[in-house]
């Protein structure tokens, strides 16, 4: 008898260490503390590029320690046959590349996005929703005091903030994003991340994941204040593909969810409307169109180059180090287009993987759902940090895997170790 009671405790600590461990992760996936390594080539004409720097996140390590704690349900997931095909695919990407290394580790973060996804499909069904709004919501508050910081004292924080991943920058660091307004410069806030058009993309998936799930509606007041907080962080952005995306889709979600009511729609929609011209009604970079037209034109050339194959994963900027550009300071940036640089360094094969991966969310998302979907692609059409900034690369892995289970009623028992699980971080927290 005693060895049972033993037993079934030490499986609820290792229940409750998983989910402890799980919002910690949530907690942190908008910090960006990491190690960088800068190897021989991660230098373009001798100036050091973060995008061709390995680089170990502390948001790895706890990932990491999930897979050790989930081992048979990371190892179930992986026996897909499925995943023998893209190892194969990858192995030759990996193999074609410009540089090797750098595929390797693109194919490593691909790895991590998958794990991620099996990690999250397993915790949602367990995880209480109050759980995993507090998670997004505590780091939104944090992000929004940081960012309106940064904002009216135009430059970063630093102190501990530092440990969270804030950079160093001011108003008249080189290349900063910053805004006019009536010929007053004024500084656009970065929070953690390392753009606000990142900070916006990352917020406004979280803002939709937020509003379309049905099981935050349980705690309705905590799930506006929610979307409040993300909201504010869009719109201090003053990322402008951020906020239209925002509006727009906004829009979209009313008419497709012509049962609430129409009254608090209209009022939502003009006051969103309103807010929208106001934060696009500054102006930032006269240039960015050019610059960007420019990258694509570079794109359209390496893929024209790499048909087959591509560049191999990470390595866009290596074939595009060949071409001369108009914008010496912006050069050493991918194309600003998610599907132009995916296929820029996977070629053909990487447009199959594409078709794929749109029947699979054909056949398994929501009207709703697709609004998730046309976040991402409504700006990504324009920037390239979905794939190439590890904390909205990882986001998307995160909120896949919660779609399947945000229509599914949360079993009672569920609830009580959630609840638990509540406690015990809440007690940790205040000690």
């Amino acid at each position: 008898m005693k060895k049972h009671k033993s037993k079934a405790k030490i499986n609820i600590t290792a229940f409750n260490i998983k989910q402890i461990l799980f919002f910690i992760f949530l907690v942190l996936l908008p910090t960006q503390l990491g190690k960088h390594f800068f190897l021989s080539f991660s230098y373009l004409s001798g100036v050091r590029v973060d995008y061709l720097s390995p680089t170990l996140y502390l948001i790895d390590i706890v990932v990491l320690a999930l897979v050790v704690l989930n081992m048979k349900t990371v190892i179930e997931f992986f026996r897909k046959r499925i995943f023998f095909y893209l190892v194969i695919l990858l192995g030759f990407n990996i193999a074609l590349a410009k540089n090797p290394v750098l595929a390797l580790y693109g194919s490593a973060r691909i790895f991590e996005l998958l794990t991620v996804f099996a990690l999250g499909k397993s915790a949602a069904s367990r995880l209480s929703p109050l759980l995993i709004l507090w998670a997004f919501t505590l780091t939104g508050a944090v992000e929004l005091g940081l960012s309106v910081a940064q904002f009216v004292f135009k430059q970063s924080i630093q102190g501990p903030l530092y440990y969270l991943g804030e950079r160093l920058f001011s108003l008249g660091t080189p290349g900063i994003a910053k805004i006019a307004v009536n010929g007053l410069e004024l500084l656009r806030p970065y929070g953690t991340f390392s753009h606000p058009n990142s900070m916006a993309g990352f917020y406004l998936l979280v803002y939709f994941f937020v509003l379309i799930n049905k099981r935050f509606d349980r705690h309705v007041f905590f799930k506006y204040f929610s979307l409040l907080v993300f909201s504010c962080l869009i719109f201090i952005s003053f990322s402008k593909a951020a906020i239209l995306s925002f509006l727009l889709l906004n829009v979209i979600y009313v008419f497709l969810n012509r049962n609430l009511c129409r009254i608090c729609m209209v009022s939502r929609i003009i006051v969103l409307g309103v807010l929208s011209v106001i934060f696009l009604f500054p102006s930032g970079d006269p240039m960015t169109v050019a610059k960007r037209l420019e990258l694509m034109a570079n794109s359209l050339a390496v893929i024209a180059a790499n048909p087959l194959t591509g560049t191999g994963l990470k390595n866009y900027l290596i074939a595009q180090s060949q071409f001369v550009s108009h914008f010496p300071l912006f050069f050493n940036q991918p194309v600003h287009n998610i599907i132009l640089l995916f296929l820029s360094e996977t070629g053909l094969i990487g447009g199959f993987i594409l078709f794929r991966l749109g029947k699979f969310l054909k056949d398994n998302l929501s009207k709703n759902q697709w609004l998730l979907v046309a976040a991402v692609l409504m700006t990504g059409m324009v920037d390239h940090y979905w794939l190439t900034l590890t904390q909205n690369f990882i986001l998307m892995g995160v909120v896949l895997s919660f779609t399947d289970f945000q229509d599914h009623a949360l079993p009672e028992d569920s609830k009580l170790q959630s609840v638990s699980t509540v406690h015990q971080i809440r007690s940790a927290v205040l000690l």
